[in-house]
């Protein structure tokens, strides 16, 4: 499944943790269904942060959803090594630069406590292990049954629902960006899964299949600890072909942000990147936990491939709050609609939106 064509990313090797970079996170989401009707979507990221090769910190971040009730659990769990980095190193330091930030200090003042702020909770017990990879924090995992065809099982035992599932890739790993040239991470992608797999919950075991899409990215970033923000796309249509799309926040706006970056990975394969494409935001929902506002729904035209969509979310309330200066995320499962004028066909599919860094616009 080794489909890469950069020189500087290449598998297996670079499946495994790089001890070199001080944020690595891998992340995947997965539309499922079960029986009786029962649609499910989630989402998960594994982070590991750290100046030093060996002192790293780690935080978890997940959310479970129904889409046909609808209903959302979100989770953050930190580790011990995470809590020490933040307090001693990266707020301090992110003080240095925005002093008058004084929801990040509240934050601070609660940490400096030995305590986690509401909802955030502990986890022990991290293992990272390579050929092939397995990542293991605390009570939620990803093991990769071999790292050349990046098919792997997720497992995620929580304390309302059990979830055992399989990715197999359907398609070659896309290398998103090799240099790190977009944000300082290198970057690849299996942007289409086939999955398999158990979800067990109060009222009994469910049998689930569906797709799914898998990141991972490593490098030298702060965009996370200074509270910065970008929004992202990760989209699957219908007919076999998928979009990518990241869009960095401007220095000064996050409504005003800077020209997205963008891939079509074609149905056969071949993927290709989007130099002309316009994006503006059709609505706006306000977190009334948070104070926050997100652009969650999107207006999306690729004039090149004659291409419209429509990105919409399953339902508003999708999000999560985040550890540190960005303080919360919109992460939200959604449907796209459109259509595809160069042969007036239209277009449906499904997908994740990342939303972060409104904080700093937030209303009180």
């Amino acid at each position: 499944m080794n489909d890469l064509r950069a020189t500087l990313i290449s598998i297996p090797k670079d499946a495994a943790a790089h001890p070199e970079a001080n944020l690595e996170w891998w992340y995947c989401y997965a539309f499922i269904n079960g029986s009786g009707g029962r649609r499910y979507a989630l989402m998960i990221s594994f982070f590991r942060v750290g100046e030093l090769s060996r002192i790293k910190g780690h935080y978890l971040i997940y959310s479970l959803i129904r889409l046909d009730e609808p209903g959302f659990i979100s989770r953050s769990y930190l580790d011990r090594s995470l809590f020490y980095h933040m307090t001693g190193l990266y707020l301090p330091s992110y003080f240095l630069f925005k002093p008058s930030d004084w929801q990040t200090w509240e934050q601070y003042g609660t940490l400096f406590k030995g305590k986690l702020p509401t909802p955030h909770s502990w986890i022990k017990d991290i293992s990272m292990h390579s050929q092939p990879t397995a990542i293991q924090y605390g009570h939620a995992g990803i093991t990769f049954i071999d790292d050349v065809s990046q098919q792997f099982t997720l497992h995620i035992d929580d304390p309302e629902v059990r979830v055992d599932l399989t990715f197999t890739p359907s398609k070659p790993l896309t290398a998103i960006d090799e240099q790190g040239t977009l944000n300082g991470l290198y970057y690849y992608s299996s942007t289409r899964n086939t999955i398999t797999g158990h979800i067990h919950h109060e009222g009994g075991t469910d049998q689930v299949s569906g797709e799914g899409w898998f990141d991972h990215q490593w490098g030298r970033n702060y965009e996370l600890l200074k509270g910065e923000g970008w929004n992202w796309f990760g989209l699957q249509l219908d007919d076999g072909r998928e979009l990518l799309i990241n869009q960095l926040h401007a220095a000064k706006s996050a409504t005003t942000p800077s020209s997205p970056t963008a891939i079509l990975i074609l149905k056969d394969q071949a993927s290709i990147s989007i130099n002309n494409i316009k994006m503006r935001p059709l609505r706006v929902w306000r977190s009334f936990q948070s104070g926050m506002s997100y652009p969650v729904e999107w207006y999306i035209s690729i004039p090149d491939y004659q291409l419209e969509l429509h990105v919409i979310p399953a339902f508003d309330n999708q999000e999560m709050l985040i550890i540190g200066p960005i303080r919360a995320i919109w992460e939200g499962a959604c449907l796209v609609t459109g259509l595809d004028h160069s042969n007036n066909t239209p277009i449906n599919g499904k997908g994740f939106v990342e939303l972060a860094g409104f904080a700093k616009y937030a209303k009180a």
